[in-house]
């Protein structure tokens, strides 16, 4: 007798998830392992075009998620185990929620055996918590994983919601046992997606916001993280070429417009340069493409809405302020709207006069002034000359933070990548690892303070591990500058925790103990060190020392100040104001 053979194209979970990540672009995957885990990351070790790579603490892995995710563009992924594991994802999961990135990350969870949902237990077994429930409100999709043959639906779903619409993260928590489970594709039941009503050309742009625009005698375009992407990179330069309206950028917006490009102004709000302020205050009609308007960018401006039209363009509603009569929301994608105005025939008629006074106002407030030492201006300003094209810098949260977008020149394609919203400290270096893997061919820095740094140590030994050629930038002030400043305002100059009672490692040593190659610069002759080493392949510490009060230019000399030379009252003395 023969026995009949089945054909059905068997697979296991994890294999079908690797391939979906396959699918989606993802060349490597970021976690730590753990015992309810290991059959997703034995499974992407069985394929090839997809790497794991093994972080030294799960939060290291979640930020080289959001770091490959804004590097490439395309999805971000880390895994990591049941419990602790998965609750060491949650800071990369926020980060990624507030700065809409996407990205998916995949729990492993207990056996079946183990699980007593039925019961009002605190805890089903060891090492287990209901990490669904914990990040719910930061994730676009989470869910728990309950049967084999849900996964298509699952995955399906969870790419979708995190590369679609507004970005941000996803998470699947999946059960040990259903990891190995075996299941046939062909039958699974996929996610199919709800078609949406788009909006016509006509009911996008409505003729109340074209003859405001028609109006406006100091137009102006703020740039947000909304904008960073290649549509609107295309959008952008023909818009513009047609408009050579004015532009500021947000923290999150920087990327978008080279800051060679005639067009662009300058770096908006608290830490912003102060001729981009000024240039905000003082236009009537402001364009706000994929950028929030919260008080960090529009705190110092008093009664804004009442002194200005604004037009809103985001993909999230939510983000919208109160209407009023001035203020024009459009729901949609920012290279959408400026494709379909540059469709527009358009006239702005003091548009000459006022790009001029633009010039003017930021020849008279320079971003940078010849000292003859050290300090964080001149050493950025040199170490963004000696930057490759199209280098990739990822900027940890703190004084360097604001030193590098007052101060980093992104020419020839340079970009550089933060945590905007939620501003978490430690994100730089793993965020840079993610980055680098995305793209090999780039160069690739990662900029952080000494606090930030120590956050993140356990990072080093994935690039010692791996030699891979990322550049770390310390600017080291031996406390942490911005609690200090806000202390220092706030408490009588009492610096507990910034100051007293903090001391950051001795990086030389730290370089030492990972075998990392290090310099010190301590002095303008020491800039000279920059070349070999930026230039050397492999990893390397570059500790740039600063003394205590190092600081950007503070907030109060960035705002628009009674006493300007170039004021506002200049800037708006045409009468229609």
């Amino acid at each position: 007798m023969v026995m009949a053979i089945n054909s059905q194209p068997k697979t296991t979970v994890s294999e079908y998830i690797v391939e979906q990540l396959i699918n989606s672009g993802v060349n490597h995957v970021f976690g730590y392992t753990g015992a309810n885990i290991t059959y997703l990351i034995d499974a992407i070790s069985s394929y090839d075009g997809i790497e794991y790579v093994q972080a030294y603490h799960e939060q290291g892995a979640a930020f080289a998620a959001n770091g490959y995710a804004q590097a490439a563009g395309t999805l971000g992924v880390a895994i990591a185990s049941s419990g602790p594991g998965a609750l060491n994802l949650v800071t990369g999961i926020a980060n990624a929620y507030c700065d809409s990135i996407a990205t998916l990350y995949i729990c492993g969870d207990l056996s079946r055996r183990y699980q007593k949902n039925t019961l009002p237990l605190r805890q089903d077994g060891f090492q287990s918590i209901d990490i669904v429930s914990v990040v719910e409100p930061i994730t676009k999709f989470a869910e728990v994983v309950r049967s084999p043959d849900d996964i298509r639906y699952c995955i399906e779903r969870a790419i979708y919601e995190a590369s679609s619409g507004r970005r941000g993260p996803a998470l699947l928590s999946i059960p040990h046992w259903i990891q190995h489970a075996e299941i046939d594709p062909t039958v699974l039941s996929p996610f199919v997606v709800s078609p949406l009503k788009s909006a016509s050309l006509d009911e996008f742009i409505s003729e109340e916001i074209l003859e405001t625009l028609s109006r406006s005698r100091r137009p102006l375009i703020l740039l947000g993280g909304g904008g960073a992407n290649s549509e609107t990179d295309v959008a952008m330069k023909r818009f513009l070429g047609c408009n050579p309206l004015p532009a500021v950028a947000s923290l999150c917006g920087l990327n978008v417009l080279s800051h060679e490009h005639q067009s662009y102004v300058g770096f908006i709000g608290d830490y912003g340069h102060r001729h981009a302020n000024i240039a905000l205050a003082a236009s009537d009609c402001l364009i706000v493409l994929g950028s929030r308007m919260d008080e960090r960018q529009f705190g110092f401006l008093k009664d804004y809405r009442e002194n200005k039209s604004i037009i809103h363009v985001d993909i999230d509603r939510s983000e919208f302020l109160p209407k009023s009569e001035r203020y024009f929301p459009v729901l949609g994608l920012v290279s959408d709207f400026l494709n379909r105005l540059c469709n527009v025939s358009l006239e702005f008629p003091s548009l000459v006069e006022w790009n001029r006074e633009l010039h003017h106002l930021k020849e008279h407030y320079p971003v940078h002034t010849t000292v003859d030492c050290l300090s964080p201006a001149s050493f950025l300003l040199e170490l963004f000359i000696q930057l490759a094209p199209d280098t990739q810098a990822f900027v940890d949260v703190g004084l360097h933070q604001m030193c590098t977008a007052q101060f980093g020149m992104l020419t020839h394609g340079k970009k550089l990548y933060f945590s905007g919203g939620l501003g978490s400290m430690g994100y730089s270096l793993p965020a840079a690892i993610g980055g680098h893997l995305a793209r090999l061919g780039r160069q690739t820095i990662c900029i952080t303070g000494d606090g930030g740094l120590m956050m993140s140590l356990p990072e080093l030994q994935t690039l010692a591990r791996d030699r891979l050629d990322v550049k770390i930038i310390v600017f080291n002030n031996q406390c942490l500058g911005m609690v200090r400043n806000h202390q220092q305002a706030m408490l009588d100059g009492r610096t507990f925790g910034s100051v007293d009672g903090y001391l950051a490692g001795d990086f030389k040593k730290i370089s030492s103990a990972f075998d990392i190659k290090y310099c010190r610069i301590r002095d303008l002759n020491d800039l000279k060190l920059l070349d070999e080493i930026l230039h050397t392949p492999g990893p390397s510490l570059i500790e740039v020392l600063f003394p205590h009060d190092m600081t950007p230019f503070p907030s109060s000399v960035n705002y628009p100040l009674e006493g300007d030379v170039c004021s506002l009252q200049d800037l708006t003395s045409d009468g229609d104001n």
